[in-house]
């Protein structure tokens, strides 16, 4: 992910104008509510899996339709959510995999951009900037809990940090990977057959040409935005354990609310 140092870009949109189908959105959230609250985690990974899918078919479905429409077009914008301490900069992989996975891009403003954590900026179009959001903040709370539980016992200050840290990162890697492939999947399934099983959408449109013009339209947007960046890396906390722990947690993503003590670590900016 990139750091941008400018604090002069736009302020954040309103994505909350009913441009996406409120059902839909009422639908996602119901899902992942009820994978933060059940105590059992293979009802929790099926409602999370569950979430995860139709999010992916439902932004192929508003892809496709955008690709049809020749006049009001949506075009790419910003949302800025502010991640709190500790750990900013791993849990901004996080915002950055998810963003990736629904052809959007991710930006850190760096230390200083919010109280207690940073501003991350995510430039996409707004259906997905929607699911982006929602996801998001229900992953940081599975992660928060996920790490708090699972996190060894008798460890140094600094062991333990590196371990979170290793954690995080395992977390969003696999987390990535999931949602990525729910994408291509939901991809494949349109590209290969319309409502009355012809191949392409009903205007003849190929999925995969259409994620790529939306994606170019992105990339386009990102650069006119953010025309000065530099590349860091988050510390990987050098903890295997810490790793592995956390990409076992990803492939769950099923922990409760009730473990966490605390705000869910997102908020607009």
């Amino acid at each position: 992910m990139a750091d941008q140092n400018d604090r002069g870009a736009d302020d954040p949109i309103d994505l909350t104008d009913g441009s996406v189908d409120d059902r839909r959105l009422a639908t996602i959230r119901g899902l992942l509510a009820k994978a933060e609250a059940t105590e059992f985690p293979e009802e929790a990974e099926a409602f999370f899996n569950k979430a995860s899918e139709l999010i992916a078919r439902y932004a192929i479905s508003e892809a496709l339709i955008w690709a049809s429409t020749s006049r009001g077009r949506e075009h790419p914008d910003e949302l800025r959510l502010v991640v709190h301490s500790p750990y900013v900069a791993q849990k901004s992989v996080l915002v950055g995999r998810v963003a990736a996975a629904h052809g959007c891009r991710a930006i850190r403003f760096g230390s200083g951009s919010a109280r207690d954590g940073e501003v991350v900026a995510v430039i996409g179009f707004p259906t997905d900037l929607r699911w982006i959001e929602t996801l998001v903040t229900s992953l940081l709370v599975q992660l928060t809990a996920a790490m708090l539980a699972r996190c060894p016992r008798g460890l140094t200050s600094a062991q333990s940090a590196g371990w979170r840290r290793s954690f995080i990162i395992g977390f969003s890697e696999e987390v990535g990977n999931r949602l990525q492939a729910d994408r291509e999947v939901a991809a494949r399934d349109a590209d290969a057959f319309d409502d009355g099983g012809r191949r392409g959408d009903r205007n003849g449109h190929s999925v995969s040409l259409v994620l790529v013009e939306r994606s170019e339209e992105v990339r386009d947007e990102f650069r006119k935005r953010f025309p000065h960046t530099q590349t860091t890396r988050a510390s990987t906390g050098g903890s295997r354990a810490g790793h592995h722990a956390g990409r076992a947690a990803g492939r769950d993503a099923a922990i409760t609310r009730e473990s966490i003590g605390g705000p869910r670590g997102l908020r607009r900016g």
